[in-house]
């Protein structure tokens, strides 16, 4: 049997920088992804909360389009940022 990670504020963070790692911006079904290939259990829902909190606290821009929201990860110290951000989601 898989035994998943617990889904937090913080791996949503990791994971919607690494997410956003080439052009910039993301999804939350792009995080979900992203969380779930490496081993988080995380269903639409869930992330959604949390980016919103996450992309609040970060001072992150999003725009409502409809179906989705389109967050604007900072890019600010972006390789560092990524390498952080792979760190914190190794199990």
């Amino acid at each position: 049997m898989t035994r998943f990670s617990r889904l937090t504020a913080s791996a949503v963070r990791a994971a919607a920088i690494l997410a956003a790692t080439e052009a910039g911006t993301t999804t939350t079904l792009d995080v979900k992804r992203e969380l779930r290939d490496r081993g988080y259990w995380a269903v639409q829902s869930d992330v959604s909360f949390l980016m919103e909190q996450v992309a609040s606290a970060s001072g992150w821009p999003w725009w409502d389009l409809g179906g989705f929201r389109l967050y604007a990860v900072s890019r600010a110290g972006h390789r560092e940022e990524g390498l952080a951000a792979e760190v914190a989601l190794r199990n």
